[in-house]
């Protein structure tokens, strides 16, 4: 049977080793591989502030906001080069925030979002227009006409080949916040149900407050109440 192979982003080693040991003791039969991905906290330096003209973003638009997205993406960079110069199969990307929700499954046929939030095709409507999904339990495809999958929180990349792919796409002359550039590429064509990892209610490192991310990834955020 195929195994995962995990990378986590997170700030300390500890924060890791705490997160590691909490999957291994749960599904270490289901584990090949784990690894440290640290999280990128970018300052303003001159070359980041010339970094900051090369992100489009709908929200938070203030530099110290707009320097934690960068460091977001810079950290997933760093993940999508470490499987490929592990050349690992089976790769789950999973930020700090991270949180088992349902058991984890054998590795899926095809990437695929393990989380998320399910929103209209217009992602200014999120929260606003009530997405008419009913997923089956399992893999299923991302109708992006209809809706797409926002967050970036655990994302599983079947090859270390489309790992490289994707880091390529983030090598742009402008790039959106990373899981906005997700569905703006159309990467991922699938995502699982029910989800695998959602993510902890927390403030934001970004936003610094309490975020409902919590509630928008509980399955995929379809039983919210629209505004």
């Amino acid at each position: 049977m195929p195994k995962y192979n995990i990378y986590i982003i997170c700030k300390t080693e500890e924060d890791f080793l705490d997160k590691s040991k909490a999957l291994l003791s749960q599904y270490k039969s289901k584990i090949c591989h784990i690894q440290w991905i640290p999280a990128e906290y970018l300052t303003l330096t001159q070359c980041n502030r010339r970094m900051l003209k090369d992100l489009n973003t709908r929200w938070n638009t203030e530099k110290s906001k707009i320097i934690a997205k960068l460091g977001t993406i810079a950290a997933h960079r760093k993940a999508l080069l470490a499987i490929y110069m592990n050349k690992t199969e089976n790769n789950i990307v999973l930020e700090a925030d991270a949180t088992l929700s349902a058991p984890l499954p054998n590795p899926p046929s095809e990437s695929c979002y393990l989380g998320g939030w399910i929103i209209p095709p217009q992602i200014t409507k999120a929260g606003e227009v009530k997405v008419n999904v009913k997923p089956r339990s399992g893999l299923n495809t991302i109708e992006y006409g209809k809706f797409s999958v926002l967050m970036a929180h655990a994302l599983f990349i079947k090859t270390f080949e489309e790992a490289m792919q994707l880091f390529m796409t983030t090598i742009a002359d402008k790039i959106k916040n990373y899981d906005v550039h997700l569905i703006d590429m159309e990467f991922f064509k699938h995502f699982q149900y029910p989800p695998v990892f959602v993510q902890g209610k927390h403030v934001s490192e970004i936003d610094k407050v309490t975020n409902k991310n919590d509630l928008r990834t509980h399955l995929y955020g379809l039983n919210m109440e629209v505004k």
